[in-house]
């Protein structure tokens, strides 16, 4: 069951990515990200009272991502354009040096949001598997020859693929659960550094934090899911003519 549904999840994750790369064929100043690496994921219920629920303790679990991106304005095709915009740009080039710096991007991701617990000497577990769609805006500042420093600030939106939760030598299906199925929205940042390894390709290591954007409520408790991620990745840059 598991293998099945992560198949129809790359296929979609193909189909959507054929469809960027149609779009950005004939781009520049695009690049396309992959990512992998962990979360660590807090799961946070609350009571009607406002009161947290102990005994859930952060659980592990795997990132998969890739991401297309561009920049807001891209300076050399300035010099080889000429438009109402490009004019206004050189006559602004503070701003448009600014603006050639913070890239846009949309990322499709796999998420694993897991965590553990016990109460009155019972224990339990949650295993989540989701797929998911990120927005984001990203700005870059080189600092070294090809090293650069990056900070970005992202939503995402995910669709639960598959979830346990097991409980006394039982497992439950979560897509039962309201607190985890339906969409989950997520909002957070990420900063990280990128050094070149070559003309087109640099290599990345990224620290991410989000935390859901509003709480899931039912049965008279709410959940808010915070994932905290190491992310290694390597982006490439592909060479126009």
């Amino acid at each position: 069951m598991f293998a099945h549904l992560i198949a129809k999840a790359m296929k979609g994750i193909l189909a959507i990515w054929l469809f960027f790369l149609l779009i950005s064929y004939t781009a520049t100043a695009q690049q396309w990200s992959f990512q992998a690496g962990t979360n660590l994921t807090a799961f946070d219920f609350k009571n009607n009272s406002g009161n947290t629920i102990t005994g859930i303790k952060k659980g592990s679990g795997n990132i998969y991502s890739v991401q297309y991106q561009r920049k807001l304005v891209d300076t050399t095709a300035l010099l080889l354009k000429s438009s109402p915009k490009v004019i206004f740009f050189n006559q602004h080039p503070t701003l448009a040096k600014l603006l050639g710096k913070i890239q846009w991007g949309v990322e499709l991701n796999i998420n694993q949001y897991n965590a553990v617990g016990d109460a009155v000497n019972v224990s339990y577990s949650y295993q989540t598997d989701y797929i998911g769609i990120s927005p984001s805006l990203q700005y870059t500042q080189q600092v070294y020859k090809g090293l650069r420093i990056q900070a970005s600030g992202l939503l995402q939106f995910a669709q639960l693929l598959h979830g346990n939760q097991w409980v006394n030598n039982r497992f439950m299906d979560l897509k039962d659960d309201v607190q985890f199925n339906g969409i989950l929205g997520l909002g957070g940042y990420q900063i990280g550094v990128q050094q070149t390894i070559a003309e087109n390709i640099r290599i990345s290591i990224a620290y991410r934090q989000a935390s859901s954007l509003s709480p899931k409520q039912s049965q008279g408790t709410s959940l808010a899911i915070s994932p905290t991620s190491i992310l290694f990745g390597i982006t490439i840059q592909p060479l126009t003519k």
